[in-house]
């Protein structure tokens, strides 16, 4: 249920990036960087009050936890009282019963003779009888006394124990409470992330117009840099076989259907540009597709843009030249190489095409996603499965 939460918040973040005006020129790539550090502060804003929510459930969670020990040292303590209590009231029912069997005359025999016996006048038995008396008497109010004081001690134990039952029930609701602020602590982790991969792309992005091509704020990015001219596209990999082919799929990890941007192929573990061009930007260890490199190139005289996912090595930087003897990097997508990317079964590179060039005439993500075009219309791949022994044999 969460990976489909945190997908469509991944797919709401694109679609409100992609209102944002595509950059034409230096001056609109530097307000997209600065509208994506806007995008930022309020992210860090939202995960600090979330972090201060959970800090304060927590504090009440350690707070409930202490006075459900107290209520159960309190019960555990009035319940010793008690028996305390019974015992006292039974010694008082035996004194009250040796008391009354002097004033009770039953028989010869009866214990109260005995006493009547030892006064020495009428007077001094007359005073032993109403000392009796009394004596019954107080022992009667102190058991009163007693059955009173465990009667309020029970009635306050029952107190305390529908408060512990209450308490428990608050400390569950403050459990889920918990894991709903986990869930939206790690959302905002997640919009973080990507918000701070777009950040330094358009930093590299400013930097490389700027430094490398020397663009000016009011220049058209499209313009400003050159770009080798090529007549096609060829296989990155020296050999290998498809694994798995553009369009939307069952996904391997996610396990939801989905557009698979690209193809895959498995085979060498050298990568090499599919044509001539200039390497557009790097994003680094995304943790769905790992490191990817952009690459763009001028077909025949139209634009594209070409991506390589799941890298363990890039050998290249942003602005280099390349052409298809490059080797611009190394596959990775298995655990022991690349363990950051959760979203590939193997080692093996994913190939992304799009119409023009990303980073440049446009930077938003869902604009790239929406030019996308099968791998297969610019490059000669072998059907799915089918193994290739060079970058250029035809099939």
């Amino acid at each position: 249920m969460m990976k489909i939460v945190k997908y469509l918040l991944v797919v709401l973040f694109i679609v409100i990036i992609n209102y944002r005006v595509e950059a034409k020129t230096l001056k609109d790539l530097k307000n997209e960087l600065a509208a994506y550090e806007k995008d930022m502060t309020e992210a860090k804003n939202k995960n600090k009050l979330t972090q201060n929510e959970i800090n304060n459930v927590n504090e009440r969670a350690k707070s409930i936890t202490a006075t459900i020990e107290q209520d159960q040292i309190k019960i555990k303590k009035t319940e010793e009282e008690i028996v305390e209590l019974e015992k006292k009231a039974d010694e008082k029912e035996v004194q009250i019963k040796d008391i009354i069997s002097f004033l009770q005359v039953t028989n010869s025999e009866n214990a109260y003779l005995e006493y009547i016996f030892g006064a020495k006048t009428i007077e001094d038995l007359i005073l032993r009888s109403a000392v009796s008396e009394q004596m019954v008497a107080y022992n009667d109010d102190l058991i009163e006394d007693y059955n009173n004081t465990i009667k309020e001690y029970k009635v306050k134990n029952e107190e305390l124990e529908e408060q512990i039952v209450n308490l428990n029930n608050e400390q569950d609701n403050l459990k889920a409470e918990l894991v709903k602020l986990g869930d939206n602590l790690s959302d905002t982790v997640e919009e973080m992330t990507s918000v701070q991969s777009q950040i330094d792309e358009v930093k590299k992005l400013i930097n490389h117009y700027e430094k490398t091509l020397g663009c000016k704020d009011d220049q058209d990015i499209s313009t400003c840099g050159k770009i080798p001219f090529s007549g096609k596209m060829i296989r990155p990999l020296v050999s290998g076989a498809v694994s798995s082919e553009f369009g939307y799929r069952l996904h391997p990890t996610q396990h939801v259907y989905k557009l698979h941007t690209g193809i895959d192929m498995y085979g060498s573990t050298k990568v090499y540009a599919v044509a001539p061009g200039t390497v557009a930007g790097i994003s680094w260890k995304n943790s769905c597709g790992g490191t990817v490199l952009y690459v763009h190139h001028n077909i025949n005289g139209k634009y594209y843009t070409s991506a390589y996912n799941h890298l363990y090595q890039v050998l290249v930087k942003t602005g280099d030249y390349v052409d298809q003897n490059t080797q611009i990097a190394v596959t990775g997508g298995t655990p022991s190489l690349t363990p950051w990317d959760s979203c590939t079964t193997g080692r093996h590179l994913h190939l992304t095409i799009a119409n023009g060039l990303y980073m440049k005439e446009y930077v938003s993500y869902s604009t790239f996603t929406s030019k996308l075009i099968n791998p297969r219309t610019m490059v000669n791949f072998p059907k799915k499965g089918v193994w290739f022994s060079n970058k250029t044999q035809v099939f």
